[in-house]
């Protein structure tokens, strides 16, 4: 599987094999399957990712009482869960990339997509049924409640260009830190840790999310765009510019139409609803005369901050360094420069 996690860092070097394991997991998981769902879930999987949301469970789940094949179970379904969330948001955004490869909707269409998406979601909570625990459920069960929520949010909020931040920041903690605050608070909760750690693990896991959002509406506004030099994000594996062409309103344009100038040139070109590689080049190089990238830079650096402060809150060495280093990690990824 093309896999591009950061276990290879000295700080997580202890979980290398844990996480060769849970790839082992997740193909055991795509061979029992038959047919066309074989196929794709199986290419779907292939088409790998970071892993970060499974990697921040298995830190946090790195207490006293770590056992990995306790804990292996629970992390399959994390991942299992973001891949059906993702499956589902490439149906409501007409996606055609994913990850630098075809959508399982472009390649298969909406009908298959969306059953595809559909059973990985109640294979979620298969793998859970070896945990007693009713809270593991609850936990998982809410999560998968606001990343719907957060689903139906967007679709009402899109081709709305004036959004307040307040409705951003829910809209984001709904669909993209959700997960993240579930993936630490389950760690936690596996390993028995105290309800103090569990509560900063949460905290960690909202703003590491936020983060991520914020870095992606940035790789939206690629520096290279405007400029033409390409019309795809290496780094992101999807299309720049697929934001704006979903009437999907990122950060750096929240901020930039405070700006009146950019509102007043840019409006006309939204209006026309189908925006050509044109459109685009125009609206970004409006955008880059704005501080609307600067202020989303800064944004994505506090929420980045915060999470590498409370990492070092929470009991135990090994988790610590290990927290910390995934804030390094989605640094170097970034397409928002350097702190």
């Amino acid at each position: 599987m093309n896999i591009n996690h950061p276990s290879f860092l000295p700080e997580l070097a202890f979980l290398k094999n844990d996480l060769s394991r849970l790839e082992e997991l997740l193909l055991k998981f795509t061979e029992s399957l038959d047919g066309l769902l074989h196929e794709t879930v199986k290419n779907t999987l292939n088409a790998g990712g970071k892993r970060i949301r499974p990697l921040l469970f298995l830190i946090c789940a790195a207490g006293k009482n770590y056992n990995a094949d306790f804990v292996l179970p629970a992390a399959a379904a994390i991942e299992m869960l973001h891949t059906a969330s993702l499956i589902h948001d490439d149906i409501i955004d007409n996606a055609v990339l994913r990850r630098g490869e075809k959508t399982v909707y472009y390649t298969y269409g909406k009908d298959t997509a969306k059953f595809v998406g559909d059973y990985l979601f109640t294979q979620t909570f298969s793998f859970l049924n070896s945990y007693s625990n009713p809270i593991i459920l609850t936990e998982m069960s809410d999560t998968a409640r606001l990343l719907v929520k957060g689903e139906f949010d967007q679709i009402k909020t899109k081709r709305k260009f004036f959004q307040d931040q307040e409705i951003y920041f829910e809209k984001i903690r709904e669909k993209t830190s959700a997960l993240f605050v579930l993936s630490c608070a389950l760690g936690g909760m596996l390993s028995k840790s105290g309800s103090q750690d569990i509560e900063n693990m949460k905290n960690y896991g909202n703003y590491i999310g936020i983060s991520f959002q914020i870095n992606d509406d940035l790789m939206d506004v690629d520096a290279d765009f405007p400029a033409g030099k390409g019309l795809a994000s290496r780094k992101a594996g999807k299309p720049v510019g697929n934001d704006l062409r979903q009437g999907n309103i990122t950060l750096p344009f929240i901020y930039a139409f405070e700006d009146a100038g950019f509102k007043k040139e840019v409006m006309p070109l939204l209006k026309k609803g189908n925006l050509s590689d044109s459109d685009l080049k125009n609206v970004y190089k409006l955008l880059l005369n704005t501080d609307a990238i600067y202020r989303a830079k800064k944004k994505f650096e506090y929420y980045l901050l915060k999470a590498r402060q409370t990492a070092g809150l929470i009991k135990g060495r090994k988790r610590q360094k290990g927290l910390a280093a995934v804030c390094d990690f989605i640094l170097s990824e970034t397409g928002a420069g350097k702190i």
